[in-house]
């Protein structure tokens, strides 16, 4: 059921993204008197469509995509003559044709920033961890693990350390940590810290770690272990532990007791011969869990040898809507500058596997899916608000990757329509033809090999 509840999510998703991208291309199109033969949503044979005004409008087969057929936009040669008319794709202006392809990205875009206001409109009890930090150092060492030390380590940070600000511009939650992180690349960062009641200053230097795709500190969030939805945890049950019980320490350990720690421990020892006791406090109470780690591997598998915890909720009250206007052009702001990021590190400092580096539509669907139906389970303001706004991501993604100078995409399009533009003369069709032709063999079998993988990251 979960299943076909994600695939029904995803299908709508992606038809209200080629709905508005395809739209902006339609808009323009109708604008300057270009013919639009096709108006579809989907590619394959037609599922179900009608006529009017001379355009066909249609829904096809394959949920995936979509496309604006224009008059005369599949011309091969100049035999045709129609392909020069007024009203055919290549017979007006270069800058028209340049205005229709950049219509449909500059929807995308319209429509990212639209929802991310309304979004910003709502208030909303966000789960958000603040800015204390445990290092990474600090939890690899408990295992013997440390190969050298964390940039943080070096520049003398320290688990339990709260982040008050970075270049001097304060920070109160880790997430704004992470992006201030990702902006900030490999260059020195000077974090004022709060330490036993005294504010201090550390310069780190960060390391590139290819893993991660980004330059890093060492340090993880850190997260008080109160235990949460004990009910649907097997080990928490065969722990005896209740929504609200505080683990203090680990075989007499109270040192860097965290969420991370903790978890990393029962997955690093499952299935050894050996028992480790959980000090645990429920309210005025303290009491020990045992858990016989060559025991529970008999009981529950390690994929289900976890701990779930409380992540602080906090209240953000809605905004009037010219603040939410600027709130959405800011949040749209960094999710394109976040995909360019990502595309630098992909060509220039890749992973090892590339495969968990990229994502086509199989994966894209699966992500708005699972998003929306993890806030479903919450309520139906949780769902609306997750499927609004991993939809608001995608739609921005898909505008920057369709602005890429690419042949065969909107970018690659418009680059054409600046040349012809500059040197004031229209290019063979013959030479448009083989190159977005070209174009078009690159992304089948790019779209190919990620399909692929999206199935087998499925699989796995």
């Amino acid at each position: 059921m979960t299943t076909l509840l994600t695939i029904i999510v995803a299908v709508i998703g992606f038809g209200i993204l080629v709905f508005f991208h395809e739209g902006g291309h339609f808009v323009v199109a109708k604008l300057f008197g270009v013919k639009v033969e096709t108006f579809a949503i989907g590619w394959g044979p037609k599922l179900i469509g009608f006529t009017r005004g001379g355009t066909s409008y249609q829904i096809s087969v394959f949920p995936i995509g979509g496309f604006c057929k224009f008059k005369g936009d599949e011309a091969i040669d100049e035999s045709d003559e129609s392909v020069r008319d007024p009203d055919s794709f290549y017979g007006t202006a270069s800058w028209k044709r340049l205005l229709i392809a950049f219509a449909g990205p500059f929807m995308n875009f319209l429509i990212a920033v639209i929802m991310f206001s309304c979004l910003a409109m709502c208030s909303t009890d966000r789960q958000r961890l603040d800015s204390r930090i445990l290092l990474i150092d600090d939890v690899q060492s408990k295992f013997g693990e440390v190969t050298e030390r964390s940039p943080a380590s070096e520049g003398g940070l320290l688990s339990g350390d709260k982040i008050v600000a970075i270049n001097g511009k304060p920070i109160h939650y880790y997430d704004e940590l992470t992006k201030k992180m990702i902006y900030n690349g490999k260059k020195p960062i000077v974090f004022t810290v709060e330490r036993d009641a005294q504010i201090e200053s550390v310069t780190v230097y960060p390391r590139w770690d290819a893993s991660q795709m980004k330059a890093v500190v060492g340090v993880y969030y850190w997260l008080s272990p109160t235990v949460a939805d004990a009910a649907n945890s097997k080990l928490a049950k065969y722990m005896n532990l209740a929504d609200g019980d505080i683990i203090v320490s680990i075989n007499g350990d109270t040192e860097n007791i965290t969420d991370v720690y903790i978890n990393q421990y029962l997955q690093h020892h499952f299935g050894e011969s050996m028992t480790a006791m959980f000090g645990i406090n429920r309210g005025d109470t303290y009491f020990e869990a045992p858990v016989v780690f060559d025991e529970i591997n008999h009981i529950i598998g390690q994929d289900d040898c976890w701990l779930n915890f409380a992540v602080p909720t906090v209240h953000t009250p809605g905004k009037l809507p010219h603040a939410a206007l600027w709130d959405g052009l800011c949040q749209s702001g960094d999710v394109i500058a976040m995909s360019a990021i990502g595309l630098h590190s992909l060509i220039f400092m890749p992973k090892k596997n590339v495969q968990n580096q990229v994502g086509g539509p199989i994966r894209i669907g699966a992500m708005i899916g699972e998003a929306t139906i993890s806030g479903f389970r919450n309520n139906l303001a949780d769902g609306v608000r997750n499927f609004v706004y991993i939809i608001s991501v995608i739609s921005l993604a898909l505008a920057f990757f369709n602005l890429l100078p690419f042949p065969a995409v909107d970018g690659g399009h418009i680059v054409l329509c600046l040349y012809e533009m500059i040197v004031r003369r229209k290019l063979k069709l013959k030479v448009l033809y083989i190159i977005n032709l070209a174009g078009f063999a690159v992304l089948i079998t790019l779209s190919i090999v990620i399909a692929y993988i999206d199935v087998s990251n499925l699989i796995k």
